[in-house]
């Protein structure tokens, strides 16, 4: 999943769907059963049939979450998903996440919203500069440290930057 989802604007959120699948050569009765449950996982159900180049950020940051999801993937890339959604949005993204997670799934999280990254990921890696600092689960970062802090805290302390 891409940072900005700029997708054909002139397109329905249905027809990309069916486009991706077609794509990974998924089963038409599968797809369109797919397609149906990825556009109500994502929130998007009253909008399925809406062109695109009418959406806000928000419902396009939905579009392509659905669209990372049509392959059903073992493994997820996913680069600042929560980017332009409101806090309902991105709770809900954040419970997908989780339940994808529960499935088996592996899930690559990239955000410079660290208070995110804290809230889904079970292993975190720091990284600045292009220099991987730590790898370690967020209790493992912070538990020794000041009570209360955060991951942001936690990193701007780790690159030496004064709060």
């Amino acid at each position: 999943m891409p940072e900005i989802a700029d997708y054909y604007r002139y397109l329905t959120p249905v027809e990309l769907l069916v486009m991706y699948g077609n794509i990974f050569g998924i089963d038409k009765g599968l797809l369109h059963e797919r397609i149906k449950n990825l556009l109500k996982m994502v929130d998007l159900e009253e909008a399925a049939n809406r062109l695109m180049g009418t959406f806000s950020k928000g419902m396009m940051q939905k579009v392509s979450f659905a669209q990372a999801l049509i392959n059903d993937p073992d493994l997820l890339i996913l680069d600042e998903p929560t980017s332009g959604l409101d806090p309902v949005s991105r709770k809900r993204m954040r419970e997908v996440i989780q339940n994808l997670r529960e499935k088996g799934k592996t899930i690559f999280f990239s955000s410079h919203e660290l208070s995110e990254v804290e809230l889904v990921s079970d292993r975190i890696g720091i990284l600045h500069k292009g220099c991987l600092l730590t790898v370690g689960s967020a209790k493992d970062l912070l538990g020794g440290k000041e009570e209360g802090q955060s991951l942001e805290s936690y990193f701007l302390k780790m690159i030496g930057e004064k709060i």
